[in-house]
């Protein structure tokens, strides 16, 4: 009771605190703003209404900014600092940095710390200005906000600017009033700004008034690409949107100097009568491009001559008597010949004696960006007659060699066990090595981490693991020694690697090697095919049986086998390898996170292609001669184990804009693979469901296989694998507040399974776990639930309950358990005994969207 009194009683004092602040001296025709909102308009959000208030006069910001909170901490924190000002004090400090200042010599020392100390002053004796100007100390100022006081000619002015921005999208008729009301106490305020949209104009035809008769040819050469149709409101945006695409036109035709100023336009009828046009609502837009002053057209201009200069020609210290060497009309200018101009040639894409075109010299800039071998690039373009133009690229290189180290710690927790490790990775990159613009990336880790034994065991033991990586990058595909000519501007990539791992978890030792060559490209702005024409893994295994935990571990793997799941291929001795190549489309803005696009990624993979060139389908004679297995530790496993399968993939995305800050996203997710070889698939070519993104009520991996009941050790269920996926998610996401980044709600549907393509004989899952037309789609698990999402923007928690809804696993007709749901993390069965409960909020902790 006394621990009850005690949480009342600071919960009043925390409410208490949070909300006093000091008092303001309102002057007349001011008001205390508590909350803000907008009624009466239906064909514009109040999302985009709210965006044209300005900071000063919004809302103080709340906890999480949610609505139904009424205490605003940071007016408290603002008021604290106010009631706390010394200006005695401050006053003092400010006359004693002067004098300190004063001691320094005006003009410039060359001395760094005598700068340094220099500027340090001038920013403190700034700072200490600004408090006694605002009569609040700079933290409590930075950390808090003023009370939001709202006058009378705020409001008009506010609901002025509202109205103009309707009529500038076509509510012509609009009008925009504001009406507050009491909030809680007489001395805050609800704003409601009242909108009445009216009718929409709408535009009849769209005329173009354009004297300059070869501007007049282009522009109407490409008439099919107008921003503005018949039909559409008289919006301001999208004639803005007209201008800035002719703009862009006439600059990628040779108009250099060509301005959006040069364009005018108009809203008329046929008999000008501004009246008629009112009552109609409706009418015609002319688009004028007029002539530049004193001149009778505009400029065209070519492109006399193009220079690219590898380094930076404001760099003072630079040498610029360096090599110069032309190829293909372009004069490269580069120092100590550190650049292969043949291969740079293949990314500028403007050549003396073409029309000035703005967008190629964007897309060489994209290019030589793409190369990652340059700090940045630039252009800058010179007239030099009336009809020629000299361009000028310049791209200081990066620094040839860069190393980066990140140590750190982590920790393993399991059922009481825990581990705490640390790791240091270190890579080394060299740019240009070979003077190919090839980037070569070398790299080590030392781990010391713990791993928590899946099968038998709930220990978390310490295991050390040394790896390396090498990698080299060229930025062109070529074949027999050739470029493929038509992919040079298509972001090219082609990379060859080789990594080497080594591992002594507690159970025995592992070692994987790995080779890979990879060929990637974007046919266009958002599709990008990738192909892998080696991608081989090799893994040599070995039990420690003289250990009883290795033992044991192996046991329960050998008894999972038996069981029909093949965990123990995820470490048993082996070696894969495949051909894979995907295609990707993605045309999502990450600027518009609600945003309407789509995704759609389509791979396919035949895994031992090498075996079907060969007479021994079970095994590669000259790995077998330079990996043999170990025997040292007594390690059951002397045959290392080969795969052949066929998979495809296919994941399709769909995103689709609700509102300004609210969008909703579906996902169709399809896959098959087929062990034609040993009826096995390597355990990372499988397919999994369950987890954070997939079906979130299930835990990662759990779900499956079909309607079989799913495998488990020690009491906890273990990954389920399958040959066939099939899943879909449907999701909700809406903005609702901010704090230093956006937070969101979510709410979600999930669904699917995966199967096997082969027939299991055992009791559990025989007519349960493979895939049949004739019963599968009574066999797809569902799950509910909702989620929050916290965006800074550069990185994104996410946070997700899931409910199950239909559970596979159990007899046909009693599948249905939502009515089992409960919060209570463990039930009594129906012998009486307390187990976990199954049908409870399943958590699940993420990095990003789950699709």
């Amino acid at each position: 009771m006394k621990t009850s009194i005690n949480y009342i009683l600071l919960l009043a004092f925390s409410i208490t605190a949070f909300s006093c602040s000091r008092q303001i001296q309102l002057k007349e025709n001011e008001y205390l703003l508590a909350e803000q909102d907008f009624s009466g308009n239906s064909a514009i959000h109040s999302e985009d209404l709210a965006d044209l208030i300005p900071l000063e006069q919004r809302p103080n910001s709340k906890p999480l900014n949610l609505p139904f909170i009424q205490f605003t901490p940071r007016v408290w924190m603002y008021n604290f600092g106010l009631n706390t000002y010394d200006s005695t004090k401050q006053a003092q400090k400010l006359l004693n940095a002067e004098r300190q200042l004063a001691q320094y010599p005006t003009e410039y020392t060359g001395n760094q710390k005598t700068e340094r100390a220099k500027t340090k002053l001038k920013r403190k004796t700034s700072r200490l200005e600004e408090n006694i100007e605002k009569e609040n100390g700079w933290f409590w100022r930075n950390i808090g906000e003023p009370q939001t006081v709202l006058s009378e000619e705020d409001m008009k002015e506010t609901s002025g600017r509202i109205e103009r921005y309707l009529k500038d999208i076509g509510y012509r008729d609009a009008s925009v009033a504001y009406d507050l009301d009491t909030l809680i106490t007489t001395e805050k305020y609800k704003l409601t700004y009242e909108i009445k949209e009216g009718r929409g104009y709408r535009i009849d035809t769209v005329f173009y008034d354009i004297p300059d008769r070869k501007l007049d040819s282009l522009i109407t050469a490409h008439k099919d690409e107008r921003r503005i149709k018949t039909g559409d409101l008289f919006d301001i945006r999208k004639v803005q949107a007209e201008k800035a695409r002719l703009e862009l036109l006439a600059k990628e035709n040779g108009y250099f100097e060509f301005l959006s100023q040069y364009i005018e336009h108009e809203a008329f009828n046929h008999s000008y009568d501004l009246q008629k046009f009112e009552e109609e609502k409706h009418g015609n837009l002319r688009i004028m491009v007029l002539n530049p002053p004193g001149n009778a057209r505009h400029k065209s201009y070519r492109v006399s001559e193009v220079i690219f200069k590898g380094f930076d020609p404001y760099n003072t210290d630079v040498n610029v008597s360096a090599d110069t060497t032309v190829i293909n009309g372009v004069k490269y200018i580069t120092l100590n010949k550190s650049l292969n101009e043949r291969l740079l040639d293949n990314k500028v894409t403007t050549r003396p004696g073409e029309l000035y075109d703005v967008s190629s010299v964007s897309e060489t800039q994209r290019q030589i960006g793409l190369l990652n071998q340059f700090s940045f690039a630039s252009s800058q373009v010179f007239p030099i007659n009336d009809d020629e133009v000299t361009l000028e690229y310049f791209a200081p290189q990066m620094p040839k060699y860069s190393f980066s180290t990140g140590p750190g710690l982590n920790h393993v927790y399991n059922s009481g066990s825990s581990f705490l490790g640390f790791g240091v990775p270190v890579t080394l990159t060299a740019r240009n090595w070979t003077k190919r613009l090839e980037l070569f990336e070398a790299s080590g880790r030392i781990f010391r981490e713990g791993q928590p034994s899946p099968l038998g065991t709930t220990d978390v033991r310490g295991s050390w693991e040394i790896g390396t990586n090498l990698s080299v990058t060229y930025p062109n595909i070529s074949f027999f020694g050739k470029d493929i000519e038509k992919l040079k501007l298509k972001n090219p990539r082609s990379q060859f690697g080789a990594g080497f791992n080594y591992s002594e978890p507690f159970w025995g030792n592992r070692l994987n090697f790995r080779l890979t060559s990879t060929y990637r490209w974007q046919p266009s702005r958002h599709t990008t095919i990738i192909f892998s024409p080696l991608d081989a893994n090799l893994i040599n295994t070995n039990y420690n049986l003289n250990d009883p935990a290795g033992k044991s571990f192996y046991d329960e793997l050998v008894n999972q086998a038996n069981l029909g799941n093949n965990i123990k291929t995820t470490f048993d001795p082996q070696f894969v390898s495949s051909i894979n190549g995907s295609y990707v489309y993605n045309d999502q803005n990450l600027q518009e996170p609600y945003g309407s696009s789509k995704f759609l990624r389509i791979s396919i993979e035949s895994g031992g292609t090498l075996l079907n060139l060969s007479q021994n389908k079970d095994q590669i004679g000259f790995i077998e001669k330079l990996f043999p297995l170990r025997s040292d530790f007594n390690s059951p496993d002397t045959v290392r184990k080969y795969f052949r399968f066929i998979k495809l993939n296919v994941d399709y995305r769909r995103y689709v804009n609700l509102a300004p800050s609210s969008s909703l996203a579906y996902r169709l997710n399809f896959g098959v693979a087929n062990p034609y070889g040993n009826k096995s698939l390597p355990y990372e070519k499988n397919f999994f469901v369950g987890g954070s993104n997939s079906v979130r009520a299930w835990s990662p991996r759990a779900l499956g296989v079909g309607s079989a009941f799913p495998d488990t050790a020690s009491g906890n269920i273990i990954p389920q694998a399958g040959d066939i996926l099939l899943e879909g998610s449907l999701e909700v996401r809406k903005k609702v507040a901010r704090f230093f980044g956006d937070i969101q709600l979510a709410a979600f549907v999930d669904a699917g399974n995966i199967w096997k393509w082969h027939q299991i004989n055992t009791p559990a899952k025989f007519d349960k776990a493979n895939f049949d037309f004739k019963r599968f789609y009574k066999e797809f698990a569902v799950g509910t639930g909702f989620g929050i999402r916290y965006d800074l923007s550069y990185f994104q928690f996410r946070f997700d309950w899931g409910i199950k809804v239909m559970d596979p696993s159990r007899d046909e007709g009693d599948r249905f358990v939502l009515d089992e749901f409960r919060f209570k993390r463990q039930i009594t069965n129906a012998e009486g005994n307390t187990v976990n409960n199954p049908y409870r909020l399943n958590f699940n902790l993420g990095i990003g969207y789950p699709f």
